[in-house]
């Protein structure tokens, strides 16, 4: 049932209801908004249209008395679905976004590239708001923050009761906050833990189905030991273990005595060739940060569309009820002459179809074949990482294809981005933007 809230001054807790809803209850119900219950006095308001309620569009009008209100920190400008039972009254839903710690940077202006989530607000309604794990008041079970108003089709400031699901959104909140929250939502806070590079081979690892699709790997230690694996695989990359998007990157090629190097940890990346051995060690010792939270790796001989190697972003998410479906996927080809294949370092987004028509002639079987291999994969890690004991909702996992059409995981990541998707398919886009919105209205009970 859909409802507005009115707000009438009367200082004692009591709630309105429709003949015909009133009389299903006892003079006294819980009315519940959030992880707040009060326990309010129940009467009886002229009936609305029998069709009122039935819809988003038309709403059932519901009074509060001011105190109650106030007790349950509901706000009146929105439209909420309203639940029941015989013991108690269901507003909702609470859905809150977690940003980072640094709340004197959130703003209306700030929020507005949350704003395009919002189109599926008329299947969910109910309060969602952002807010700083700074901004939490533990004693009141409040958080102040910004809320998303459907009518001004805006970001307004205000204070909220303490979310009864949370769409982590920023992983740079304390340990001891996070524990909290988690404890506070009983675990409905989803994508609930960031896991770097080498974390997520490690647990991999231990899976016998899956770890025949991660390339060989190994935290980067000493000079000694890369030049080992160099010698080993010819072809190698070396990655930080937190960050993503291409950042931090260097690959090495070997070429007889010779050593091309690839360098991306700048804006524009270096091209070197360097001749022997020693040259390679000297690179090495100037360059000691390789030997500090990095990871080699064998450097596949990914498939090429146009001469440019490309891998796959796979968009997985939970909907309702809550199964892992992919809910989009993007070929990332490199810009000329590059060997990353980022968007943000001058790549760009191909469907799965025009990739496998451009990188691997084939028949339409064939590649049939491919894409139902790369959906049982994903399925399987993300069932997997189910299993490590954390909630997750959302995975943007990264699959190289290489030249003989074999698939190897390359990252997952908990936080992705979807700028191929923006520009490739707009649809697919907001398609993905509001199933996190869904599925935490589902977590919620709505």
């Amino acid at each position: 049932m859909w409802i507005n809230i009115e707000v009438i001054p009367q200082d004692e807790d009591t709630i309105y209801l429709p003949q015909k809803i009133a009389e299903r209850f006892n003079t006294k119900i819980n009315v519940a908004f959030a992880k707040r219950v009060i326990m309010a006095i129940v009467k009886p308001a002229p009936d609305n249209k029998t069709d009122e309620g039935q819809s988003f569009e038309n709403p059932l009008r519901i009074m509060f008395s001011h105190k109650l209100a106030f007790k349950l920190q509901l706000l009146k400008s929105l439209t909420y679905q309203m639940k029941f039972n015989e013991h108690a009254i269901f507003i909702g839903p609470v859905i809150g976004l977690l940003l980072g710690r640094n709340n004197h940077l959130y703003s209306p202006f700030h929020m507005e590239k949350y704003s395009d989530r919002f189109g599926i607000y008329n299947k969910v309604g109910g309060l969602i708001y952002a807010f700083s794990p700074e901004t939490i008041d533990w004693k009141n079970s409040v958080a102040y923050g910004l809320y998303y108003n459907n009518i001004k089709n805006a970001w307004q400031f205000g204070r909220f009761p303490l979310p009864t699901v949370i769409y982590r959104r920023d992983f740079h909140s304390k340990a001891e906050t996070t524990k909290k929250l988690i404890k506070f939502t009983n675990a409905k806070m989803f994508n609930s833990c960031r896991f770097t590079k080498f974390v997520l081979f490690k647990y991999i690892k231990k899976d016998k189905d899956l770890s025949k699709y991660l390339p060989p790997t190994e935290l980067s230690i000493d000079f000694k030991q890369v030049k080992s694996f160099i010698n080993k695989y010819n072809n190698i990359i070396l990655k930080p273990i937190g960050l993503s998007r291409g950042r931090g990157i260097c690959i090495i090629k070997k070429d007889g005595n010779y050593y091309n190097i690839s360098d991306y940890r700048n804006p524009e990346p270096i091209e070197m060739r360097l001749a022997g051995d020693e040259a390679l060690k000297g690179y090495f010792k100037k360059n000691k940060d390789f030997f500090d939270r990095y990871l080699i790796q064998k450097h596949l001989s990914l498939a090429q569309v146009d001469g440019s190697p490309f891998d796959i972003r796979v968009v997985m998410q939970k909907e309702r009820p809550p199964e892992w479906k992919c809910t989009g996927i993007e070929c990332r080809v490199a810009a000329p002459k590059s060997l990353v294949t980022n968007i943000s370092r001058g790549g760009y987004a191909l469907t799965i179809d025009e990739a496998l028509k451009g990188a691997l002639p084939g028949c339409a079987e064939e590649h049939g074949s491919i894409k139902l291999k790369l959906d049982d994969l994903c399925h399987k890690l993300c069932e997997s990482l189910d299993k490590s004991g954390h909630h997750f909702a959302e995975f943007g996992v990264d699959i190289a294809i290489d030249e003989d059409k074999g698939l190897w995981i390359i990252e997952v990541n908990v936080f992705p981005s979807f700028k191929g998707f923006k520009e490739m398919d707009y649809d697919t886009y907001l398609k993905i933007r509001y199933t996190p919105i869904s599925y935490a209205a589902y977590l919620a009970g709505f």
